[in-house]
């Protein structure tokens, strides 16, 4: 077994093209997490204030999770406007949608027209027009003249929509009634997570994305390590070696064995390169320290060489073992949410994505975030699983292919 190790390694050595997955991976992954990204697709959009591109566009899209929207056609624009809407989205309960019409010809034919559209061709809790001459209207105290407001739902929140109006255009124009908001102390939203849930911050959840687009060039390079290995061994079948090995009496457990260990060895110094290049960065970006991080890539990678050599070997043909193990990388990178969250994706979704090792790394990394201790536990049980499901049926599938 000794020897078949040291000549697997010799030919994977000589093998030029190997280093430069070996070398060219984790630098690619160190450029990534060097860089400092705000990946919005892994953000909570918190923005209560939306400004629209034009009058045209619907508001539907940006009142989820069953927020009332409130659509402005804004003819006014001018600071207290602004103030005035801002305030009302503080509020927490309404999203502002703003519409600049201040260019526009605005008279009650255009407004009845787009309020007709916004009761049926669009969904929202409300609608309302800012005059032009908001200011002034305010200032006098003819705030009926300032704004109108149309109620399309039978939403009870838009009896809270008219009080806070109200309270608002009484803050604006009072100025010394405006000068205690200063004074009011400042509304907090402190979000609790259920049992089986972690809550990020902004900068955990950009930390969270980068290790997501690393672990992707990271599982390429160690997709690609285990090809390599499948290669040498599709060759040694197709040129007799493993019958003449068969018949040395080694079992075809100990000859995928092996192959595993000279992975193994490959798997070590992929990693050993990726944490040298880990010294370019600043752990604190990443939220976690350097021998977690450096754990987690040594047991993904583990994993996807030992599927690649698997896959490759029971295939025995080359080319679609280099098909097959591109397939892998880009199939589970993209069921295992690498590239984008699966959180609001269909049961279904959900359930292939389990069984892709990076969701579970990706949870591994979260756990690691909110300081869970068991973090590293579970990764190490999820890599022993996939590691006996791998060794059993690769040696299974070699034996009953070769028999």
């Amino acid at each position: 077994m000794k020897i078949l190790i040291k000549t697997s390694l010799k030919l994977l050595f000589r093998t030029k093209l190997l280093w430069l997955f070996l070398i060219l991976m984790p630098l690619l992954s160190t450029f990534i997490m060097k860089n400092k990204v705000e990946y919005s697709a892994y953000i909570e959009d918190e923005k209560n204030m939306i400004e629209l591109g034009g009058a045209d566009e619907k508001v539907s899209y940006n009142g989820a999770k069953g927020a009332y929207a409130v659509k402005v056609y804004d003819a006014s624009m001018s600071q207290m406007s602004d103030q005035f809407l801002k305030n009302i989205a503080d509020a927490g309960m309404f999203i502002i949608c703003r519409a600049d019409v201040s260019d526009l010809t605005v008279d009650d034919a255009y407004i009845n027209e787009r309020v007709k559209f916004d009761g049926y061709e669009d969904r929202m809790g409300a609608a309302m027009f800012i005059s032009d001459d908001f200011d002034e209207k305010v200032r006098t105290g003819s705030y009926s003249d300032a704004l109108t407001l149309y109620i399309l739902s039978d939403d009870k929140r838009g009896e809270a929509l008219e009080s806070e109006l109200r309270y608002q255009l009484c803050m604006i124009s009072d100025p010394e009634a405006s000068k205690m908001i200063d004074i009011i102390p400042q509304k907090k939203v402190v979000t609790v997570a259920g049992s089986l849930e972690r809550n990020l911050t902004i900068e955990q959840n950009n930390q969270k994305s980068q290790m997501g687009y690393a672990f992707s060039f990271m599982t390429l390079g160690f997709v690609f390590c285990g090809f390599f290995v499948a290669y040498n061994s599709i060759t040694e079948q197709k040129n007799g070696v493993l019958t003449r090995i068969n018949l040395t009496k080694m079992t075809t457990l100990k000859y995928f064995l092996s192959k595993f260990v000279s992975l193994f060895i490959i798997t070590v110094v992929m990693t050993l390169v990726m944490a040298v290049c880990s010294l370019l960065l600043n752990m604190e970006d990443l939220g976690m320290s350097r021998w977690e991080f450096v754990g987690m890539i040594f047991m993904m990678g583990l994993i996807f060489s030992a599927l690649s050599m698997f896959i490759g070997m029971l295939m025995g043909d080359v080319m679609g073992a280099s098909v097959a193990a591109f397939g892998l990388w880009c199939t589970s990178g993209l069921f295992g949410g690498v590239y984008f969250p699966l959180t609001h994706t269909s049961s279904t979704l959900k359930t292939i994505s389990f069984m892709m090792p990076q969701k579970w790394f990706l949870e591994g990394t979260e756990m690691i975030y909110v300081g869970d201790s068991h973090a590293f536990l579970m990764l190490i049980c999820i890599t022993l699983a996939y590691l006996a499901v791998v060794i059993s049926l690769g040696s299974l599938g070699l034996k009953v292919k070769n028999a």
